[in-house]
């Protein structure tokens, strides 16, 4: 097979693994996508994504190398830096910016070492008493600055294993990003007129929260909680099999039911809910234990945001419900004791290309600032290595 200018985008995914493939006019020419049997076990994640490779390179008659993985884990989480600097004389702003930002990464580098930076995102920047909105590249001369950035960290050892199984697979990874994060990034332009909004991504096993002001990332947080911890409390209190109570959930998924503690479910419903299973259960027993799930779920998801000084802003924000596991959201309503305050909340329905496509935009149009700071380390000279080497 011949080589290719291709871009390829991989969403590793706990229970799915998805595959996109763009062109030089960046257009998706191929997508694929496998479900994980075995959600826990990399050495089945590794035979799923040679066999989306391999199906894949047959369709576009090329070789695949290099890839652009989106991963997401409950080990995620952000650091907020501020570096400020005052100097002598006025001095070049486009000398010393990106110096500063480098600085603080090798702050973060050097005192999370068991850590792996996966994003980094200038939130704002003060120049001369002036506040100006992300990054600045200009030639005007200045006396001080503070930048404040926001870092989105792994843990060292996970990051390894993944890019473990796609070496094992001949495959280089080019970029590594946070998937929720990436997705909210992308989605934020269905939102073009709130100025406040705050993505809620619930996965297999975790789930994500992640709020922007002004399409720039104010808070991000994740829990080790997530859809499939639904389908164990069903599992267990009900005393049913795990794909019984898979395909309960996924009924619950596609229904109209009033979830709270007040309200019995219809009979409709109790009748559809009984012929799936064939079995005689407690209708009303089974909502009340997802109900009780997915409020733990909203209400540890919250619990650190309300902690924060501009926490009052949720009363004009949009909450925006992401991933598999928020499709119980679609079609029911929800009645919880806690008060979240939003102005209004939002389904959005996802699909395995849409994505990839924003993985793929992420990339080209290199929202990473890290992205940026590994390419101009690369372009270091001999001399600059040595002096940064005894610098340190």
């Amino acid at each position: 097979m011949k080589k290719n200018n291709y871009s390829t985008v991989i969403d590793f995914g706990s229970d799915n693994l998805r595959l996109a493939i763009f062109n030089n006019d960046s257009k998706n020419i191929f997508s694929s996508s496998e479900e994980i049997i075995e959600k826990n076990n990399y050495e089945e994640h590794s035979r799923i994504l040679n066999l989306l490779i391999r199906n894949a390179e047959k369709k576009i008659s090329s070789h695949l190398e290099n890839v652009i993985v989106l991963y997401d884990h409950s080990n995620f989480y952000s650091i907020d830096l501020s570096i400020k600097k005052n100097f002598d004389q006025p001095i070049n702003l486009k000398d010393i910016y990106y110096s500063l930002i480098t600085e603080a990464n090798s702050l973060i580098n050097n005192n999370y070492i068991k850590d792996k930076v996966i994003h980094l995102t200038t939130m704002k920047s003060i120049v001369d008493d002036k506040e100006f909105s992300g990054q600045i590249d200009n030639d005007k001369k200045i006396n001080s600055i503070i930048i404040e950035l926001k870092f989105l960290c792994l843990n060292f050892e996970i990051y390894e294993k993944i890019l473990n199984i796609f070496k094992k697979n001949n495959l280089q990874v080019l970029n590594f990003y946070c998937s929720s994060y990436v997705k909210s990034f992308s989605y934020i332009n269905y939102f073009n007129q709130k100025k406040n909004l705050t993505f809620l991504d619930i996965g297999w096993e975790r789930s994500t929260i992640i709020s922007y002001i002004d399409k720039k990332p104010s808070f991000f947080y994740t829990i080790p909680i997530g859809g499939n911890h639904i389908t164990k409390d069903i599992s267990k209190v009900l005393k049913l099999s795990l794909e019984d109570s898979e395909k309960i959930k996924k009924t619950f998924n596609k229904s109209e039911i009033e979830f709270s503690f007040d309200h019995d479910i219809d009979k409709d419903k109790k009748n559809l809910i009984q012929e799936i299973l064939g079995k005689n259960i407690s209708v009303d027993l089974l909502k009340k234990v997802v109900l009780a799930r997915v409020e733990e779920i909203i209400s540890l998801s919250f619990k650190e945001i309300f902690f924060l000084p501009d926490s009052n802003q949720n009363i004009n924000s949009t909450l925006v419900l992401t991933g598999k596991g928020s499709n119980l959201f679609d079609k029911n309503s929800f009645h919880f004791d806690i008060n979240y305050n939003f102005k209004d909340i939002s389904f959005y329905e996802e699909n395995d290309s849409e994505i990839c496509n924003a993985g793929y935009n992420f990339y080209t149009k290199k929202y990473n600032e890290l992205d940026s700071l590994n390419k101009s380390k690369k372009k270091e000279g001999f001399f600059e290595k040595f002096f940064n080497l005894f610098s340190k």
